[in-house]
C-alpha cells in the first residue's frame, strides 16, 4: 500500500470565513511552499518593475562608458608632488572640462513599456461611485505601492517583507535586553527580558452585591488583585497622592481625584509564582479567602480580601463627590530579594542554549554568568506610577 502524495497543482489561497480565493484575480502557485518567492516574481513581471529595470540599465551603461579610468599606484604617488601639479595643473582642468561635456551628453531614452494613464477613467470611477465600499483604505493603498489601486476589487495579498532583527541592550548596566533568533524562518527569541515580566500584574475586580456604578457619596469598595510574576516573595507598598486644598482663586486641573480613595491593606505580600501551583493546588493552602459568613466578618480587618499562592487581593474603598468619570493615579512600591543564579532560564525569558553563548561587552565587571543573574543577597526595589480607572459616577 503506497503513500499518497501531495495534490498535484495549481495552488491558490482561499478564506474559510468569505469564501474567498485567489483564483478570483488570477493568483495561483506552483508549489505550496516558499510563497513569498513566488509573488516576488509576479511582481517582477509588472510594467513598472520592468521599466525601472531598463532606465537603470541604461544610466549605468552610460556610466560606464564615461567614466575615468582609475590610475595605477605608481602614478598616483608621482603626481602629488608640487613640480608635477604645476605641469600638469592645465592639462587637467581642460581634461576635466571636456570630460563634464561627456557627462552631460546622455543619448535620449525610449521606453520599453507604455505603461497606461488611468487617471480619466479613475475619475470618472469616483464620479459615478454608489457607495463607499468599494474604495480601498489609505493603509491598503499603501500595501501595494507599485500601483496604489483606489478600487477595493484591485487590492491583492502581499508577500512579507525581510524584518531586520537587532538586539537590544539596557543603556546603563549594558545588559542585553532582546535578542532575536538569528534565522530568518525563526520567530522566537533567545533573550526577552521585557518589563512587564518583573512587575506586578494589576487587576480589577468588582465585589458581589455592591452598588455599581459609582454613585456620589456612596461609599463602594472594589478589589485590587496584584499577581507576582517573579520566582521571589513580593513585599508591595501602595500610595495615593495627597490631596491639597486649593485656594478659591485657583483653577482646577485635569488630573484632580472627583472622589476620596482609601487602600485598606496599603502594605501587604505577595507569594513567589510556582509551575507547579496549577497543576497541584491542594499543597498550598488557601490563605484567608473568605468563604463562609463567619470568616466573612473578619475580611475587612486587615483590609486583604483574598491571599493565595502568586497573587494577592486587597480592598479599595472609594466615595466619588462629583459627577463623570473616576480615575485615580496610584503609587506601587515592591522590593524582593534575588534568589542566587536564578534569571527566568525556567520562564523562556533566555534561551537556556544561551547561557553559555551570552555576549558581554568587555568594559563590563564580572563574568558571563554576573550578567544573567542577580547579585546575592541584595534587595532589589522598583516604583511605578498608574492609573486605575473605575468608570463613570452618577
Amino acid at each position: 500500500m503506497s503513500a499518497l502524495g501531495p495534490a498535484p497543482g495549481p495552488y491558490f489561497l482561499a478564506c474559510n470565513v468569505c469564501r474567498w480565493n485567489s483564483q478570483e484575480i488570477n493568483m495561483t502557485f506552483e508549489k505550496p511552499t516558499s510563497l513569498a518567492l513566488q509573488l516576488q516574481k509576479n511582481e517582477e513581471a509588472l510594467p513598472d518593475a520592468k521599466e525601472f529595470d531598463q532606465l537603470k540599465e541604461h544610466f549605468e551603461k552610460h556610466l560606464r562608458v564615461n567614466s575615468p579610468p582609475s590610475l595605477p599606484t605608481s602614478f598616483l604617488s608621482f603626481s602629488s608632488s608640487t613640480a608635477f601639479s604645476k605641469y600638469m595643473g592645465s592639462q587637467f582642468q581642460h581634461d576635466s572640462q571636456a570630460q563634464q561635456g561627456k557627462l552631460d551628453d546622455i543619448s535620449d531614452y525610449e521606453p520599453s513599456v507604455q505603461i497606461p494613464d488611468d487617471d480619466v477613467r479613475l475619475l470618472e470611477l469616483m464620479t459615478t461611485l454608489r457607495s463607499v465600499d468599494g474604495v480601498s483604505s489609505l493603509s491598503q493603498r499603501f500595501s501595494q505601492l507599485y500601483d496604489q489601486p483606489y478600487e477595493l476589487s484591485k487590492v491583492h495579498p502581499q508577500r512579507i517583507h525581510l524584518a531586520i532583527k537587532r538586539s537590544k541592550r539596557c543603556r546603563s548596566c549594558r545588559h542585553i535586553l532582546i535578542k532575536p533568533e538569528q534565522k530568518a524562518q525563526a520567530t522566537r527569541f533567545k533573550i526577552k527580558l521585557v518589563a512587564m515580566n518583573y512587575i506586578p500584574t494589576i487587576t480589577l475586580l468588582k465585589l458581589p452585591r455592591k452598588n455599581w456604578p459609582l454613585q456620589i457619596g456612596v461609599p463602594t469598595q472594589l478589589v485590587l488583585k496584584f499577581t507576582n510574576p517573579l520566582y521571589e516573595e513580593m513585599n508591595i507598598t501602595l500610595a495615593t497622592p495627597q490631596i491639597r486644598k486649593k485656594s478659591t482663586d485657583e483653577e482646577e486641573t485635569e488630573h484632580k481625584i472627583r472622589g476620596k480613595v482609601t487602600i485598606l491593606s496599603p502594605h501587604f505580600t505577595v507569594g513567589a509564582f510556582n509551575e507547579t501551583i496549577e497543576y497541584d493546588d491542594e499543597m498550598y493552602p488557601t490563605g484567608n479567602r473568605r468563604n463562609n459568613a463567619n470568616s466573612a466578618a473578619n475580611a475587612y480587618v486587615d483590609g486583604v480580601y483574598e491571599k493565595r499562592n502568586n497573587y494577592t487581593s486587597i480592598l479599595v474603598e472609594v466615595i466619588p463627590d462629583q459627577a463623570g468619570e473616576f480615575k485615580f493615579p496610584l503609587l506601587v512600591t515592591y522590593n524582593y530579594k534575588s534568589d542566587e543564579d536564578r534569571m527566568d532560564v525556567s520562564s523562556g525569558d533566555i534561551d537556556a542554549d544561551e547561557m553559555d553563548d551570552m555576549d558581554v561587552d568587555d568594559s563590563m565587571d564580572g563574568s558571563k554568568k554576573s550578567s544573567l543573574r542577580f547579585d546575592d543577597d541584595k534587595i532589589k526595589s522598583y516604583s511605578f506610577w498608574c492609573l486605575i480607572g473605575l468608570g463613570s459616577a452618577v
